[in-house]
């Protein structure tokens, strides 16, 4: 994925704009919690999960998936569906699929 120079501009002429500025710094700062990336990292690999299997796969407590949720849906990054009394949680944004996918290229060549 390989930047072109125009898109770079373009990046960086947004990011001279405050408000363009803070809106990738919020984007960003829901990847810098450790909980909410790694539900991001089951949701985008499983698909569509329950609270009780992302509590299982990520070894969090209940609370603390269900609260990250919340933040993660008030962000428009997951989409919750009721079925009967479960709730299923799935990615709901391509920019998020994306930006996981990007995370998962890097992670490979980074030391330590």
């Amino acid at each position: 994925m390989t930047m072109l120079p125009e898109e770079f501009d373009q990046f960086a002429s947004q990011m001279s704009d405050p408000q363009e500025c803070a809106l990738m710094r919020d984007f960003i700062a829901h990847f810098a919690n450790p909980v909410r990336l790694k539900l991001l990292c089951r949701l985008v690999r499983g698909g569509r999960l329950c609270v009780n299997e992302l509590v299982e796969e990520t070894g969090e407590k209940q609370s603390t998936v269900s609260q990250q949720l919340k933040q993660l849906q008030m962000a428009r990054m997951v989409h919750r569906e009721r079925e009967g009394n479960r709730v299923y949680y799935s990615v709901s944004s391509p920019v998020v699929r994306e930006t996981m996918r990007f995370f998962a290229s890097i992670s490979s060549r980074m030391d330590g």
